[in-house]
């Protein structure tokens, strides 16, 4: 006859035993009554089944909140990596403003048919190279000096017209002039020659511009001059470049290459001496006159014409 008082204690003992947390005699007990007792068995089967499906329902609720927590974590970087990508978007469309601002500033102060614009750059040897540029009405004059302990040595003079395919370059020591015709001559006479200016890219290129822009980086600076200007710089591996622009011009004041110019000991490759490059710049307005730029007469001067065409040079 079926012990109900057994079933009892066992069924009570069922749901433990279903989680796998009974010991080892109580589990005996149970497993030797369940041999014995259909419904009891029933009952067990009832159970597990009850907690497979709760199980079941915490899993999927589970997943459910694992999926949410990923979602939002997700959420969460994106957000923050949007947040970062408009910063740096800002930070470099400023940028990319502000350089194109100085660039059409440049471009709008060369449009002047008639400026004087003068470079300085310390050689090497105690010497200081000046090189003064006279542009009028499609004229313009280059002088270069070479200022030294032993005074001024004009070195080169030269005369040309934009666009022509003609230059004549004055040796004024040797008193020697040579006139040079071709399309080499025709390229330097090109008008975005002479109104080169070292920080201006490619303008109808905007690769170029935008490449410009992560390239450079800009501060501000009174330093020597008494106002405020730009610096933009460009740091590579051997050296770092720099450029001081005119805020109201947007024409360069300076340009530095630092550790530009390297001095070897004789006949090896040991460095003796390393030397900032630096240029100054100086643009005047309105001041050149006729005189400036016209050529003067080459009757005093031995002349030798040559003819320089891109053609020819390939071929050497």
């Amino acid at each position: 006859m079926k012990n109900k008082k057994e079933c009892e204690i066992v069924q009570d003992l069922l749901v433990n035993y279903a989680d796998g947390i009974l010991n080892q005699e109580s589990k005996k007990l149970v497993e030797k009554h369940l041999s014995e007792c259909e419904e009891c068995r029933e009952k067990l089967k009832f159970i597990q089944e009850d907690i497979k499906e709760k199980n079941s329902k915490e899993q999927i609720e589970l997943d459910y909140l694992k999926k949410i927590r990923l979602k939002t974590k997700i959420k969460s970087i994106l957000l923050a990596l949007v947040i970062i990508f408009l910063i740096f978007f800002i930070l470099f469309l400023n940028k990319f403003i502000k350089i194109n601002s100085l660039m059409n500033r440049a471009e709008k102060s060369l449009q002047s048919s008639n400026f004087y614009k003068e470079t300085t750059e310390i050689l090497f040897d105690n010497q200081t190279k000046i090189k003064k540029e006279y542009f009028k009405d499609n004229k313009y004059k280059f002088v270069t000096e070479i200022y030294s302990d032993d005074g001024v040595e004009t070195n080169l003079i030269e005369y040309a017209d934009i666009d022509s395919d003609e230059r004549i370059y004055i040796y004024e020591k040797d008193k020697k002039a040579v006139i040079e015709k071709g399309d080499i001559s025709e390229i330097k006479n090109d008008i975005n020659n002479i109104k080169y200016v070292p920080f201006i890219t490619d303008r109808d290129n905007l690769f170029a511009k935008v490449g410009t822009t992560f390239v450079y980086s800009i501060n501000t600076d009174t330093f020597d001059y008494g106002k405020e200007y730009y610096i933009f710089k460009n740091k590579t591996e051997n050296n770092i470049w720099e450029i001081w622009i005119d805020k109201e011009t947007g024409l360069p004041i300076k340009e530095i290459n630092r550790g530009g110019n390297k001095i070897f000991f004789t006949g090896t490759n040991v460095i003796k001496e390393v030397r900032d490059n630096i240029q100054e710049y100086k643009y005047e307005f309105n001041k050149v006159t006729d005189e400036d730029v016209h050529v003067p007469d080459l009757s005093n001067y031995t002349v030798e014409n040559k003819i320089m065409n891109m053609k020819d040079m390939v071929k050497k």
